[in-house]
């Protein structure tokens, strides 16, 4: 299914199922929102290239679950991840804003974690329970199945982000997670 939505490229990240708070100051973003709220509808996140020009054609469609009034004055909103796409064609408004046609890209079916890969579950269980900031709160967690647990990994570790898009553009969850795995494994040897 092709849709238009607009485009909100960042210098992060987030996966299905993820949340993100962002503050928005630019008007561009600022009109973007009040559409999106207006008309329950939602926008993409697409990680912006090392250039800060250009922008992957991979990323996540994301509705706004909440927003608030900062202390600051700027808009606050925390948005929630839907389903990842693919730009087939993009262009910007005159106002800067970025619109794209974008297809929906399936996810893969569920997959138990393996007992193997239960650690590196435990690992994001005690992340999670020592700094809840990283995930909402009430929101459910599903730390037996192998795209949660690897969506989530992806989305807290500090990770390079042009790893994290490979991460985002694998079709299997266990080879995401198995990346993952190695990625933490690797760390561990460093330190």
């Amino acid at each position: 299914m092709k849709k238009n939505i607009p485009i909100f490229p960042l210098s992060s990240i987030t996966f299905p199922g993820g949340y993100m708070p962002l503050r928005i100051f630019e008007t561009r973003y600022i009109d973007m929102v009040k559409d999106c709220v207006k008309n329950n509808t939602g926008f993409g996140i697409s990680l912006s290239k090392p250039n800060n020009i250009d922008y992957y054609d991979v990323g996540t469609y994301c509705k706004i679950s909440d927003w608030e009034q900062m202390d600051d004055g700027l808009l606050g909103i925390t948005i929630r991840g839907k389903y990842r796409y693919r730009i087939t064609n993009s262009g910007a408004q005159s106002d800067g804003l970025i619109r794209a046609d974008i297809e929906h890209m399936d996810e893969p079916s569920f997959v138990d974690v393996p007992k193997e890969l239960m650690p590196y579950s435990d690992f994001l269980k005690n992340i999670l329970e020592q700094y809840p900031k990283f995930y909402h709160d009430e929101a459910p967690k599903y730390f037996t199945e192998s795209g949660w647990v690897g969506s989530r990994l992806a989305e807290i570790l500090p990770m390079p982000l042009d790893e994290k898009q490979v991460i985002l553009e694998i079709e299997d969850y266990l080879v995401r997670l198995y990346r993952i795995k190695d990625y933490i494994d690797s760390k561990k040897v460093s330190n």
